[in-house]
Order: C-alpha cells, then structure tokens, then sequence
C-alpha cells in the first residue's frame, strides 16, 4: 500500500519510492481518464495520495478514520489564516495559565523522569526508566493499582493525581497525561501536548483540523517507540527480561524533543502549503457510504485498502483519541488466565476493515466491484504482490482472485507495476517479516 499505515503525513516533500508510486498513480489515472475528472482516494488515511492528486483534480478523500479527516481537511481544504491569530494562539499554548497548571500538577513525574532518564545514559541505573515505560501510564495505575509497598514512581503518579485534582484539571484536559505519558511521551511532552488541545479546542471551528493537524505530525515524530509508530510502546527488555543497555540513549532522543518547538515548525510547514485550487471534500464516513454521496463530477475511484491482517488502528489509536479528544475506555487482554489492559492501552472497539478479515474481504470487494461498475465509474485498485514461499505478510486475499473477480464487473481490466522496490521496513528486521521486492501494482477497471 502506497500508504505507510505507521506514518503520518509529510506536507513539502515526498522522496525516493513513495514519490515515484505517487507519480505511477496520477500517471494511469491520466491515461484512463484524460478530462480531468474528479477523483475519490476511497482509504484516504493520511492524504498522501489525496495531496499529490489534489494539485491537478478535485478530489474526494474519504476514510472512516477521525485522524484522516484532521489531516486531510488540513491540508486539501481552503482556508483564510490571520497571521495575528496564530502568533497569539502559540503564545497562549506556551505560557496561558492551563499550561501552568498542568506543568505545576505534573512537576513530580517530570522531575522522576528527568533524573531516570539521565541515570540509563550514565548506565548507573537503568530500572527507573524501565519502570516508567512499562508501568508510568497514569490511567493504568488508576485502573489497576493494588494498595501495596509503593515504588518511588507510583508514590510520584499519587502525588500528581492529586496536583491534578488540586489545580483543577479535569479529566479531558489532562487526556494526553493521564494516558500516553510514560509510556510513548516523557510527562513533560503530554503536558505540551494537553496545552496545544487546550487552546485548539478553544479556537474557531473552522480553524480547528488545521491546528490540529500539526500536532499530529508533531507527535508522531517525537514518541519514543521502535519505528516511530503506534501499535505498541516500546520493550525496554530483551527476550531474556533483561533491560537493554541502550534504553536511556533511545529515551534521551525522543524524550527531549519539545513539542511546542516541533509544532510551531510543523504549523509553519502546514501554513506553507499551497492553497487548494479546487474545492475539495473531506467524509468521515465509511466507504459504503461515501460511495453513496460521490458527487457527479467524480469519474475515477482510487482504492488503497488494507489487505492483511494487520489490525492497522492499533497504529492510529493515540493519534485517534487526540483527534477525538474524549475518555476512551481500554481494551484488555487475557493472559494466563489473568484479564489486563492492552500492553498498548488501545482504545476499545477500534474499527477494523472487511478488506482485512478473511472471511469478510471477498463480499466487501465484490460490493465496491459492483458499486462503481452500476455508477460507471473507473476503479484503480492499489495492491502489493507478495512471495508465498516467503515470510512476507500473507494477504487476505489474492490478486488472482481480485483479477478474476474485477473482470465480472468491469469490461477492462489491466495490472500495471512501476517497477520493484523494497518497502522501507519500520523495525528492526527480527521483528519484522521480509518485505515483497515487488513494487505496488494497480489493478486498472473500466
């Protein structure tokens, strides 16, 4: 998938591959559709494709994903910014008296966290830090915690729940605290982070995903997991339960990152975009329905649905709780008989695609074929080859199959590849299955 179902959008630049796929995919959709049509990205995720097709056509990016329609109304919309506005908006996310109170409330946990971080680097003790990754979230120790002989770490997480009670924080306005601090940011950075929700959420509602946007891309440079993505926080021991010795150096990288200065320079690189040049449309919505709603104007289809089993809102589940900005409940999980919350403190009922589930991916193909033939419309199909007699992730279904099922629906069906190239793995390769040497192929129906 063109898509890097772990990465968010990256506005200005696109390089190497995923700019050539890019061009691959405008380049046959020009070739079936000279008139310039107006184009539907049906699993928008972060606008990549949306963007790049966006220049030249009117697009449509739909996917059910709340993060999407942040970043994708951020940046395929148009909008009027007041310069004034923004500098006041950033001053007020520094230094407005929520932002106070947050870092007041929060001083015991950041002071921990600054003394264990600094104790991994000297390698005289690597056990605090550890504890925090794997024990620092604030909403498991409300959720959990057993009256017991408490650690130096639990006994600071009290004294800060109380702060929060005495300052006068609520709940949503601690979100980013009480549930990723910890464990994918260091304290200091949630308290930034719930400064910036703060005053987003208190600024017109027109202007709110364009704010919002920035954080996202913030936030998913800074967190301090293997990959930079989401579906879990980092393993501070090896196989053996042993803490790895390069812990404070990985924490030290990402935990000094200071939010407020990303986000000013990824609201400049978002205010920098080039202002639409057409009249663009953002659904939340899902792809049944959005295929219901396509204005006329619409003549291509572009499909980049996930294909494995991958239960890829695992990789958004902190990007969607930012976007949500509510109280989500967390998902457990039993081991050994024992029910815990997730390891990665997902969201409950997390969306998971038909197109990922086996027994449901061929009916949910067969309806999209069948859909677009009946609105005559054009369908590009995104989809990545995989070597059977390697260890590359299965897919759901496979491109015989979606071949075969395409030519019932449609009069003309072709399989076009750029060429091959490696997808760029996220983690370290013991942990990750070998990727295709195959390019992404799209599947063309008309």
């Amino acid at each position: 998938m063109i898509e890097e179902k772990t990465k968010i959008f990256r506005p200005i630049h696109y390089l190497g591959s995923k700019l050539r796929m890019l061009d691959f995919i405008e380049e046959t959709i020009d070739e079936i559709d000279s008139e310039k049509g107006g184009v539907c990205d049906l699993f928008s995720g972060s606008g990549s494709v949306s963007f790049h097709l966006g220049q030249s056509r009117e697009i449509v990016s739909v996917d059910i994903q709340e993060y999407s329609k942040v970043i994708c109304s951020a940046i395929l919309q148009k909008r009027n910014l007041d310069s004034d506005f923004l500098k006041k908006f950033l001053t007020k996310c520094q230094n407005s008296p929520h932002t106070s109170r947050l870092f007041k409330a929060l001083d015991p946990l950041i002071k921990h966290e600054e003394l264990a971080i600094q104790k991994a680097l000297d390698k005289t003790c690597l056990e605090d830090l550890c504890e925090i990754i794997e024990k620092g979230s604030i909403i498991s120790f409300q959720l959990l915690h057993e009256p017991k002989v408490e650690s130096a770490l639990e006994k600071n997480i009290r004294k800060v729940l109380i702060n929060i009670e005495s300052e006068c924080i609520s709940e949503i306005d601690s979100l980013a605290v009480r549930y990723f601090g910890g464990v994918y940011f260091s304290y200091k950075q949630t308290c930034q982070i719930d400064a910036i929700l703060y005053q987003v959420n208190k600024a017109p509602a027109e202007l709110k995903n364009f704010l919002l946007a920035p954080l996202l891309s913030t936030i998913s440079d800074a967190v301090n997991t293997v990959g930079k993505q989401f579906a879990q926080p980092i393993r501070p021991r090896n196989n053996k339960g042993r803490i790895k010795l390069s812990l404070g150096k990985a924490a030290n990288k990402d935990r000094r990152i200071d939010i407020l200065e990303s986000y000013k320079a990824w609201l400049n690189k978002y205010v920098s975009l080039p202002e639409p040049k057409y009249n663009h449309r953002v659904l939340n919505v899902d792809y049944k329905d959005a295929l219901k709603r396509l204005p006329r104007n619409v003549s291509v289809v572009y499909a980049d649905p996930p294909y494995t089993r991958d239960h890829y809102s695992r990789f958004y589940h902190v990007l969607e709780t930012i976007c949500l900005r509510d109280l989500p409940k967390i998902s457990t999980m039993v081991s050994k008989g024992v029910t815990k919350l997730s390891r990665g403190l997902y969201r409950e009922k997390r969306h998971q695609s038909p197109f990922c589930i086996r027994s449901q991916a061929p009916k949910a193909f067969r309806n999209l074929f069948s859909e677009l033939s009946s609105k005559n419309l054009k369908l590009v199909l995104s989809y990545s080859p995989y070597d059977d007699n390697k260890e590359t992730h299965p897919r759901v279904v496979k491109m015989d199959f979606l071949i075969d099922l395409a030519q019932e629906y449609f009069n003309h069906v072709e399989v076009k590849s750029v060429g091959e190239f490696t997808h760029s793995k996220l983690n370290n390769t013991a942990k990750h299955l070998d990727a295709s040497k195959m390019a992404e192929v799209l599947i063309v129906c008309s």
